[in-house]
């Protein structure tokens, strides 16, 4: 797991986006567990050999203070968004970056099918 100053100059180096403020994700990393369910199925925290962890933080620091379903929603889209950030930033060519961006499309949509709709029941969400 990363320190909040090596997740911090990641987040700003891939200018990865969060619903929160930096005090607010320097509280939140304690709830960070990294990729994967707490507690559940592990994902590798790297995608092809590049460090995909700050994105991971953030999704399970917004999913951790989310008020509403929606909220949840709004976090794996920009759980998606970011992990492209990142991948493409450091994918050396274009057939590494569809297999990043397969890999991606696979991964969130694991998450929306099965984790989503768990982890929303789990808080009491609609």
């Amino acid at each position: 797991m990363q320190t909040f100053e090596e997740f911090w100059s990641d987040l700003n180096e891939f200018q990865l986006d969060s619903a929160y403020s930096y005090h607010e994700l320097k509280l939140g990393i304690k709830y960070a567990n990294g990729c994967g369910a707490k507690g559940g199925v592990k994902f590798p925290d790297t995608m092809y050999f590049i460090s995909i962890i700050a994105a991971c933080i953030i999704h399970d620091i917004e999913w951790q203070l989310a008020g509403c379903h929606q909220d949840l929603l709004d976090a794996n889209e920009r759980f998606d968004n970011n992990l492209k950030k990142i991948t493409d930033s450091k994918s050396s060519n274009d057939v590494m970056r569809w297999l990043r961006r397969s890999r991606i499309a696979k991964y969130v949509s694991g998450v929306e099918l099965k984790g989503t709709n768990a982890y929303a029941a789990e808080r009491g969400f609609c």
